[in-house]
């Protein structure tokens, strides 16, 4: 007589949803059943079986991990801004103690070097309210020139305009510049006056680029108008 042997029909898609809504429903069954948890196995990754406890603790594991990389990545942006926020006020402090315009430029062009690293700054004022050529780092922009120019969408729009710099366009605004300046930052003073506009250059291409934050820009130009409107008064 033949042996029986006990056989075990392969769940179909709609026992497996059954289960899959009871124990939605239920979440506490397993654990007014403990002993099943250690029955239950679940294919591992490298193709061993193991407990659901022991799934369970694996996946937990991993978002745990997931979460102290995400909240080393908060601490250490907000140790950066932070960090940002004191060299803001230094700049700031120091603009207001700069006693003209050539110390203004010379305060800014020291600030962005020493403090956030980048290679050389502009200040572009419009006339009538500037038209003198004696002050290092500060030239009054010609309407017709090479400068209006070379950035009259910049000009039009008023918009701080980010990105990599060709090397004709850097030359006019860092002529002095030992760096070849590679990317540059062109922010306007006082859009709505019109007063002119400030350009951050760095060697570095990656420093400035299109979609980047605009809030160190916007505060930094802020500064810079109301030490130089101080200055024209």
């Amino acid at each position: 007589m033949a042996e029986l042997t006990e056989t075990v029909a392969e769940p179909t898609a709609a026992a497996e949803a059954q289960v899959l809504a009871y124990l939605a429903a239920d979440p506490l069954l397993l654990t007014r059943h403990p002993a099943l948890l250690e029955q239950l196995e679940v294919a591992h990754a490298a193709g061993s079986a193991v407990s659901l406890i022991e799934r369970q603790v694996e996946l937990l594991r991993g978002k745990n991990q997931r979460l102290e990389a995400r909240l080393d990545k908060l601490i250490d942006n907000a140790r950066a801004n932070e960090t940002r926020a004191d060299k803001m006020l230094k700049l700031a402090l120091n603009l207001i103690r700069a006693p003209s315009l050539a110390a203004i430029a010379a305060t800014l062009r020291t600030s962005m070097r020493d403090d956030f690293a980048l290679d050389d700054v502009f200040i572009g004022l419009h006339p009538p309210l500037f038209k003198r050529h004696d002050i290092d780092g500060i030239v009054p922009i010609d309407v017709n020139g090479a400068i209006a120019k070379a950035w009259d969408n910049f000009l039009r729009t008023r918009l701080i305009d980010c990105g990599p710099i060709d090397a004709g366009r850097a030359k006019l605004l860092f002529p002095k510049c030992e760096a070849v300046i590679a990317s540059a930052a062109v922010v306007p003073l006082e859009r709505d006056k019109h007063l002119g506009f400030i350009a951050l250059g760095s060697a570095d291409a990656e420093r400035f680029q299109p979609r980047q934050g605009k809030v160190f820009l916007e505060m930094t130009a802020e500064l810079v108008s109301a030490a130089i409107r101080t200055r024209l008064a």
